[in-house]
């Protein structure tokens, strides 16, 4: 692709996404559809501070650029079922801090921004009613999902994979931290009130924290984290998967009920008379989306 046309294509991308004049934006080709002559491009943000990620097929004149194409050979059903299986190997992939026991039943695999009132909002009831209820048939997954509309919720999401790095119960004490102080956070008083926190968790190295944060070095590990999102089509937070079952927004009454449904399954299979026939309600609510 000459260079001219990949000038083209971003212009259009950046009037047609309305992104900022001031993060550039870079495309590449990430081969042809099988059997085609249909381009496969991905245009990403150069700037890691303000992530933008989008995928789009070209037709071979490059006029027509669409979010997907439909093959007619392609049986849609076995279609589907690879769909869910590349979304599970997603889901799976180690990356994530993890709470409870990895044997756990139900997986939770939450995509979270700090500074996301809802998400503030699901921290507290998963982390002080269903988690405690359900520790031993739960294993929770944490994945950043930092908002661009949100400005210290990408510095947050940073601080907090480097307390990490020192262990997964120092990247839940700065979650907890973070959820329940978020009123009070700003992007100016952000760094200087995890620092004073630190001292405070026994055996927690202070200056190796600082440093992360200060050289940014788990920026790569947020990124990580955002394209994954993006991949499986995330635009908003919370969404969190209960062993591949999507979910936006908090309603603790669904949650339970489809824990319940896949941590006895086995039981139902075997004719347990505990079989419970209680169908799941609509798993929907309040979310922050993407802008």
């Amino acid at each position: 692709m000459k260079d001219t046309d990949r000038a083209k294509l971003v212009e259009y991308v950046q009037k047609k996404y309305k992104t900022p004049a001031t993060m550039p934006l870079e495309v590449s080709e990430a081969g042809f559809l099988p059997e085609s002559c249909y381009r496969h491009l991905r245009f990403q943000s150069q700037d890691q501070r303000r992530p933008f990620q989008l995928e789009l097929i070209a037709s071979p004149d490059l006029r027509f650029l669409t979010r997907e194409m439909l093959d007619s050979r392609v049986d849609p059903l076995e279609e589907e079922r690879q769909k869910e299986k590349a979304l599970l190997a997603d889901l799976r992939r180690e990356g994530g801090a993890q709470l409870g026991p990895k044997d756990a039943p139900v997986t939770i695999t939450l995509f979270s921004d700090f500074q996301c009132p809802y998400c503030a909002q699901m921290a507290n009831g998963l982390m002080k009613d269903i988690l405690p209820a359900e520790a031993d048939r739960v294993r929770l997954v944490f994945r950043n999902f930092p908002l661009t509309m949100h400005p210290w919720a990408r510095p947050a999401a940073e601080a907090a994979e480097c307390a990490r790095t020192q262990g997964d119960k120092y990247f839940w004490s700065f979650h907890d931290y973070l959820f329940e102080h978020q009123k009070d956070m700003t992007a100016e008083n952000l760094r200087p009130k995890l620092a004073a926190y630190g001292p405070d968790l026994a055996g927690f190295d202070v200056k190796a924290f600082e440093s992360c944060v200060e050289e940014r070095k788990t920026s790569a590990k947020v990124a990580e984290d955002l394209a994954m999102g993006r991949r499986i089509g995330i635009t908003g937070t919370p969404t969190f998967f209960v062993n591949g079952t999507r979910i936006t927004g908090y309603r603790a009454a669904e949650i339970r009920t489809l824990i319940t449904q896949i941590a006895d399954a086995p039981k139902k299979a075997a004719g347990s008379p505990e079989d419970d026939k209680q169908e799941p309600g609509a798993c929907s609510g309040l979310k922050c989306e993407r802008k």
